[in-house]
């Protein structure tokens, strides 16, 4: 896994207070929706939030889909390709540098 997907990961479960999941167990093709993680649509918006202000990605309506949000992975990916892309609006000030 990359840095970016283990800060992902990490976050994510800090964030969904995700008590009973073996972060060792989350893989970049975990999917996050479903099967592996099973989260659903309340925390599909706290991921948004989440990324907004942690690195400052404002997700528009055409990019909540499976490319987006299929796998920690793909998270990842999409938020690699996007930082900086949100920058000066809300939550921007915020985006942290990742390595």
């Amino acid at each position: 896994m990359t840095d970016l997907e283990i800060e992902l990961r990490d976050k994510l479960i800090a964030r969904l207070d995700l008590q009973d999941v073996d972060p060792a167990q989350i893989t970049s093709e975990s999917r996050l929706f479903g099967a592996d993680l099973g989260l659903d649509s309340i925390d599909a918006l706290e991921l948004e939030v989440m990324i907004q202000e942690h690195w400052g990605i404002q997700i528009k309506a055409s990019e909540r889909n499976r490319s987006t949000f299929g796998t920690l992975g793909d998270l990842a990916r999409f938020i690699e390709a996007n930082l900086g892309r949100d920058r000066g609006q809300a939550g921007g000030e915020r985006v942290s540098r990742v390595g």
